[in-house]
């Protein structure tokens, strides 16, 4: 089971437009002020933050900082073996396998702006997308990626452009394996990082999106154990042994809510935003952080959107692992989708003190509490 209270170390922050995110940390800390003027009961503040956090976390795509976003510095990057000091008896020894699942809830879109949308209202996994590529047992490709949910308020479909970059991520995972011999890109190492530049690219050169951001992180699960991760955002990557978190993936964030992303923005949108003074979020891919991590036999992998880790820590997961051994052992697809369906719970859920909920009591100096209600959805490996 997942732990339902305590309060956590917090994650980066990452946060929806700066302008609508400081109106209501303004709010929160002047209500309180304000207070004894009122008639009103002290459970003001609350009830105000939980009308509007559907505001509050929505992700955003504009900057009030003129300067293009891919000039911030990654910073994050990590390479080889990572082990928090574990103890662990896992085999190291190759050659590897991997088996996947993944499971994914999509938010309730009764909200007005997405009646009009009707290819988002349709996708299955909402704004989230996901790919895995099996060329073989021992050769696995997987990715998700995590429509910016902002375009939305425009009229756009913000589940477009993380559908098709998926699209494209996977038709290159496969190619690039099973036909590298005839491939045009064949003389190129051809990484993660590479993948998700020839797949945006792709997408960008072709038109096939005409408006939209999103993130992606992909990893590639090779025969040797060696893992090989890029992430674009604040998608995320974990390597569980032995029920324990011994790597993960660092959050690209430009601010609260604002996540790295890779975008698409015609040229008048753009030309529009720098007369009012402001600039759109636009990272390229070679801002992706590169991960290598050597894996284990029975280590258990995640990859997962926002949705995910906006609600639970990595205790949580530890927690899970630990309490469902025989199921991870015996049923990949039920771990996977039992770990969402908690998170889905738990996201609805007034009380629960989410790593949202907290993100937004340090920025506010008010206890909030409450779970983020977001598209969630998680690829799982586990390593034999």
């Amino acid at each position: 089971m997942l732990a339902s209270a305590g309060v956590r170390i917090a994650r980066i922050p990452r946060g929806p437009l700066f302008s609508m995110f400081l109106f209501t940390l303004l709010l929160s800390i002047l209500i309180p002020l304000l207070i004894p003027y009122f008639p009103q009961s002290s459970s003001t503040v609350n009830n105000f933050l939980q009308r509007n956090l559907f505001n509050v976390s929505k992700r955003h795509f504009v900057s009030d900082s003129q300067t293009s976003s891919h000039g911030y510095q990654s910073g994050n990057s990590q390479s080889g073996s990572q082990s928090n000091g574990q103890q662990t008896t896992s085999d190291s020894s190759g050659p590897f396998t991997y088996k996947s699942s993944v499971a994914y809830q999509p938010k309730d879109r009764d909200d007005a702006i997405y009646q009009k949308l009707k290819d988002s209202l349709l996708s299955p996994t909402g704004e989230d997308n996901y790919f895995i590529t099996t060329n073989s047992v021992s050769d696995v490709y997987a990715g998700v990626a995590d429509g910016v949910g902002g375009w939305a308020e425009h009229g756009y479909d913000s589940s477009a452009i993380s559908r098709e970059l998926c699209k494209a991520m996977d038709q290159l995972s496969g190619s690039l394996t099973t036909d590298l011999s005839k491939s045009k890109i064949s003389n190129l190492i051809v990484t993660p990082k590479e993948i998700i530049d020839l797949a945006y690219n792709k997408i960008k050169d072709e038109k096939i999106v005409e408006v939209g951001g999103t993130t992606a992180i992909i990893a590639h699960f090779p025969q040797d154990g060696l893992l090989k991760v890029a992430n674009l955002g604040d998608s995320w990557c974990g390597v569980f042994r032995d029920s324990k978190l011994v790597f993960q993936t660092k959050f690209q964030t430009v601010g609260f809510n604002a996540p790295y992303q890779l975008s698409i923005i015609p040229e008048e949108m753009e030309r529009q935003a720098r007369l009012s003074g402001r600039s759109y979020i636009q990272n390229i891919p070679k801002d992706a952080d590169e991960y290598e991590f050597q894996l284990n036999s029975k280590d258990v992998v995640i990859l997962a959107t926002d949705g995910v880790t906006d609600n639970i820590a990595t205790d949580d997961i530890e927690l899970f692992l630990k309490d469902n051994q025989e199921l991870l052992s015996n049923d990949l697809n039920k771990t996977s989708k039992t770990l969402v369906q908690n998170i889905v719970k738990l996201s609805k859920d007034p009380e629960y003190p989410s790593v949202f909920a907290q993100e937004i009591s340090k920025l506010s100096g008010k206890l909030y509490k409450g779970g983020k209600e977001d598209d969630i959805t998680m690829v799982l490996v586990k390593v034999d």
